[in-house]
């Protein structure tokens, strides 16, 4: 059976399954009988059999996405992230920096996406993803036209810069999420300073290649 049909219908089963069993213990008021008790009991264990059922088809079905699609799942939940304190600063950049192994304050663009497909299960995540220009040209990576390229790729700029992604909205714009970016406009940290995970708009021209990770 398909994975999503079938973690359609073990979603069904438990929202029955819990509406049988809120009506067994309305129905049953303060005092419980033996009998009532008895169907409370048979509910919990098929409410838990459901419940299981459904995090494992979850589960089986986030492993069958493309890497690249676990990927920017990860990246998403990054969005929002500030640095606090200074600049390369704060205990969430600080985490993805040290995650890649880094030390300390340092330019973390390229740590975000390695954060990003490290927790997505890629094997070939290495410290060489922080410096930009490698990124393409190590172990597990392909260069990739602007056609064939798919949300969840990597995206290197022109300026030193790089980010994930997210979908095409024209022939000359693009929806990114980059970490180590200003706010609104910014080109690149020199411009309105490197502070945060942002969702962006950025013209194909600013695009030096895309990237796509194999494994």
């Amino acid at each position: 059976m398909n994975l999503k049909v079938s973690l359609a219908l073990w979603e069904r089963r438990l929202a029955y399954r819990r509406r049988k069993r809120a009506a067994v213990r309305k129905h049953a008021g303060r005092t419980v009988t033996h009998q009532e008790a008895a169907h409370l009991r048979k509910w919990d264990r098929l409410i838990a059999e459901a419940e299981q059922a459904v995090s494992h088809r979850r589960k089986q079905l986030a492993a069958a996405q493309p890497l690249r699609l676990r990927a920017l799942a990860q990246m998403t939940k990054l969005v929002g992230i500030m640095e606090v304190g200074g600049n390369n600063m704060g205990r969430q950049v600080l985490e993805i920096i040290r995650a890649n192994g880094g030390t300390g304050p340092e330019a973390w663009c390229g740590d975000t996406v390695a954060w990003a497909y490290r927790h997505a299960g890629s094997k070939v995540v290495q410290r060489g993803w922080a410096a930009v220009r490698l990124l393409g040209l190590l172990t597990g990576m392909k260069i990739v036209s602007a056609h064939d390229a798919l949300p969840g790729d990597i995206v290197c700029f022109k300026f030193d810069h790089t980010g994930m992604l997210r979908r095409k909205i024209s022939a000359g714009e693009i929806e990114t999420i980059e970490g180590n970016t200003g706010r609104s406009g910014a080109v690149s940290d020199s411009r309105t300073g490197g502070d945060g995970v942002y969702i962006k708009h950025r013209s194909t021209s600013l695009v030096a290649r895309y990237v796509r990770v194999t494994r």
